[in-house]
């Protein structure tokens, strides 16, 4: 059985910590792969199919904006949302422009199985 894919992209260590704890403990049937910061996380996904992408929006190099927009261009579709302490009017209409939605921190699994049904 092929494994459902997300992908974690936060710059804090802990952060992903702790998602890749709610996926261990609720969500068994899914891949994650893990990455610091956009860079990164373009590197990882080269040619990968992802089926969720949770991405902080404040990271060193490339926000969680411009990473969605890239994730965009490369997989049309993809189920994406921003994950942050802090959503601004105007982050926000970005990120609804581009068609991608938000996940309130902290996580929790409530908010990763809304996002999973791709809800907003």
């Amino acid at each position: 059985m092929t494994k459902m894919k997300a992908l974690i992209v936060d710059d804090s260590s802990l952060a992903r910590m702790m998602v890749r704890k709610i996926f261990a403990d609720g969500f068994k049937d899914w891949e994650l792969l893990e990455a610091k910061d956009g860079q990164e996380a373009l590197e990882k996904t080269e040619g990968v199919a992802l089926d969720l992408a949770l991405v902080d929006f404040n990271m060193p190099g490339m926000n969680g904006i411009d990473l969605a927009e890239r994730l965009l261009r490369k997989q049309p579709g993809l189920s994406i949302h921003l994950v942050t302490a802090n959503i601004q009017e105007r982050m926000q209409q970005r990120a609804e422009s581009i068609g991608i939605g938000f996940i309130k921190k902290p996580v929790n699994q409530d908010k990763i199985t809304a996002a999973m049904r791709n809800e907003r």
